[in-house]
């Protein structure tokens, strides 16, 4: 891993712009043969990128040991471990014979309301990248990386509950119903219609 840390940052985000690029959008949703792909797709693309993030979060906890912060070592294997659970909980979901992928039509504003998740699950994806790369920075700083590694479990915390989220609305579509279940704004500050467009919130 770089020593560069800023650098290193700047680089998972535009990994990240990569993955939301990736991402299918409503249009590859609405095959009901096709959902179970795009799905996977998905998963297997934040599970990817949440692989990556352990890396990172692995070569910072190397640089701690080497730098003395033998007091802190342990928090910092809990997120590692964290991150390794969600990543193949992400990746490992089994939903069965779920509404979601049942051949009744799925309305397009739910196939919308879908789509927003996959993008706000990429977004905590990036806020990862960034919080690792702070802590990887404090840990070259020698300062304290307890407010870092807060920040970084609460993020972990916030996307596997998003993921679970997600999950339920898999399992029960209709809950993609409810204006209010999904997030209102994906990653870019943008909300997509139901063609599949994004258009900016930022008036």
């Amino acid at each position: 891993m770089t020593e560069n840390f800023v650098e290193f940052a700047k680089s998972q985000m535009g990994a990240v712009e990569r993955l939301l690029k990736g991402l299918p959008g409503v249009k590859g949703y609405i095959d009901k043969e096709l959902r179970r792909d795009a799905d996977k797709r998905v998963r297997d693309a934040i599970a990817a990128s949440l692989e990556q993030s352990k890396a990172a979060l692995t070569a910072a906890q190397s640089a701690l040991l080497k730098s003395g912060g033998l007091a802190k070592m342990a928090d910092v294997n809990e997120a590692i471990v964290a991150l390794q659970t969600l990543a193949d909980r992400v990746k490992t979901a089994s939903y069965g014979y779920a509404g979601f992928f049942d051949p009744v039509r799925i309305k397009e504003e739910q196939l919308d309301a879908l789509v927003r998740f996959d993008r706000s699950l990429a977004q905590k994806v990036g806020a990862i990248n960034e919080q690792i790369a702070a802590l990887a920075q404090a840990v070259k700083d020698r300062a304290d990386i307890g407010p870092a590694l807060d920040r970084l479990n609460q993020t972990i915390a916030e996307l596997n509950a998003l993921f679970s989220k997600r999950s339920q609305a898999i399992e029960t579509p209709g809950l993609l119903d409810d204006p209010n279940f999904a997030p209102a704004v994906d990653a870019g500050g943008e909300t997509s219609d139901a063609s599949g467009a994004s258009s900016s919130t930022n008036g």
